[in-house]
């Protein structure tokens, strides 16, 4: 039995068994595909932290609890931006390394971003989350106390006891290359699976952003919250030639990218006083209305107003990509449309990251710590994902988990998982994605919501249909299973958000609601 099991291998579970490692705690990293695993090491922003002496907390404060919209928990906020200055020195220790300011190279350089006040985004060019996932797996391999094990799949948590009593020992894990099933037995579990963006037909989110974690803590009790709340970036690149979908990255627009229309007009400069540097939710809603409007499938970001040499050092994996797709960003305008990319809700945690059940932890995008509130606000993510990892384990050690005597029950029965039927659930996937994309998209309507919970009631029966006909021991109907129930929960959570406030907006409510709160959310919950 390990002290400590990290189910997901992204930025927060990689800090969270790094940081139990140093404490000479025992760990097992579990990861679905193969490292370096997850939207972490797509991140190209960068990390928000209070850097500079013209720059105070107060003020990031302040920008995060503007763009969350009223939504955002004030202790986790205060939490995490004063926690930003010791976070960065302790990514500096494991090794990672931030583009310095090319004039005095002892300072970060700092970008600005859309919603932030001042320049406070240190970044490694913009590779920022790969940068992070390249330091922390090198030292990640120097610590002896951490297993790590890749293309595992988690079936289930591991409970025992109900309600209150309820205690987390582990988790039921599918090996993917041999179908096998395992339990994997800790003290206590951490859950970093990351978010849900898999979800929707038109996502930056990579392949195994599908809510595996969401589905899984539900089905074991823990509470949802927020979960109406998806961020849609309002630029990925508009390229139907890429077979994988590719982020513009904030830093762009804050930069000096304006946002155009094919016309040439920027017409942000009508819809919000920071223009083209506006909170997400509102420049996500903004290219979509003006895209209905003109008819047109995207619209542009102009940075020409910026010599070849400034646009290729700030952004070159930014300038290859659209190269690659025959765009020259130095002299043309680079064409973008929303997509889904970042779970503002989750799992319903603490402070200290503790889940509802007892021994079950969340952290990174699958957790809910309150934060971001109804959007998030640029580059903050990355932030929250080691502080509140960090915090996780803290709490661990100080809890008194390690200590408790857990009972495993033993069992000689040899599990396994098929690999048959994947065409079958996987179009059954993409007619869930058509629908959350459709009815559950940037924006929204009762009546549209309602026809998604009917296509879910379709859907629910084929997956009856396979519990009754014994065909649940397949990897595909299992993946389904958790993009159904937690998608099923989302068109729930925003019917009953009789509102419009960040990042859910719905025609039939268009006003916020100033008795607003905060939705928590239960697996078999009705409307």
């Amino acid at each position: 039995m390990y002290d400590i099991l990290v189910l997901g291998a992204g930025i927060s579970g990689l800090s969270a068994a790094l940081h139990a490692a140093e404490k000479g705690l025992s760990v097992v990293i579990l990861t679905k595909g193969a490292k370096p695993d997850g939207s972490s090491n797509y991140a190209q922003g960068g990390i928000a932290t209070v850097t500079k002496k013209t720059d105070k907390f107060k003020f990031h404060i302040d920008d995060t609890l503007e763009a969350g919209a009223g939504l955002c928990k004030k202790e986790p906020v205060n939490i995490l931006t004063k926690s930003g200055p010791a976070t960065i020195q302790q990514l500096v220790k494991w090794g990672v390394q931030f583009t310095p300011n090319p004039v005095n190279r002892e300072e970060f350089d700092l970008h600005l971003e859309g919603g932030h006040s001042h320049h406070r985004i240190l970044h490694a060019a913009d590779l920022t989350g790969k940068e992070i996932m390249r330091a922390l797996l090198c030292e990640l391999h120097k610590q002896k106390n951490i297993d790590y094990l890749e293309n595992c799949y988690i079936k289930d948590l591991i409970c025992q006891g109900e309600g209150k009593e309820k205690r987390c020992i582990g988790a039921k894990i599918i090996h993917q290359k041999t179908g096998e099933v395992e339990n994997i037995y800790a003290k206590s579990t951490v859950l970093s699976t990351g978010g849900a963006g898999r979800i929707w037909q038109y996502t930056v989110c990579p392949p195994d952003s599908c809510g595996d974690g969401m589905a899984i803590a539900a089905r074991a009790g823990a509470a949802l919250q927020d979960i109406e709340f998806m961020q849609f970036h309002p630029t990925s690149l508009y390229a139907p030639s890429l077979k994988k979908p590719f982020l513009i990255s904030e830093a762009v627009r804050g930069f000096g990218g304006i946002l155009k229309n094919d016309k040439g007009e920027e017409f942000m400069n009508q819809v919000h006083p920071l223009h083209s540097l506006a909170p997400r939710d509102i420049v996500a809603r903004a290219i979509h209305s003006e895209m209905q409007r003109l008819g047109k499938p995207h619209m542009y970001i102009d940075l020409t107003g910026h010599t070849p040499k400034d646009i290729r050092s700030h952004f070159p994996n930014i300038y290859a990509k659209c190269m690659e797709v025959g765009v020259d960003m130095t002299k043309e305008w680079i064409p973008v449309v929303p997509a889904a990319h970042y779970m503002c809700g989750g799992v319903l945690v603490d402070t200290w990251s503790r889940t509802e059940i007892k021994g079950l932890y969340a952290c990174g995008e699958v957790a809910a710590t309150g934060v971001h509130g109804a959007n998030r606000l640029a580059s903050n993510s990355l932030l929250e994902s080691v502080v509140y990892a960090v915090r996780a384990i803290d709490n661990i050690v100080e809890s008194g988990l390690l200590n408790e005597k857990i009972s495993t029950p033993r069992s000689n029965k040899k599990e396994r998982v098929s690999y048959t039927k994947s065409a079958f659930w996987r179009k059954r996937k993409k007619i869930l994605q058509d629908m959350m994309w459709t009815h559950c998209g940037i924006v929204r309507t009762v009546a549209g919501l309602n026809q998604g919970l009917k296509v879910i009631e379709g859907l629910e029966k084929e997956v009856d249909a396979a519990i009754k006909n014994k065909e649940t021991e397949n990897f595909y109907f299992l993946e389904f299973l958790n993009a159904l129930q937690v998608s099923k929960m989302i068109l729930i959570a925003a019917l009953r958000r009789k509102e419009s406030r960040g990042l859910h907006y719905i025609l039939d409510y268009p006003n916020p609601n100033p008795k607003t709160k905060h939705q928590s959310i239960y697996l078999n919950d009705k409307e």
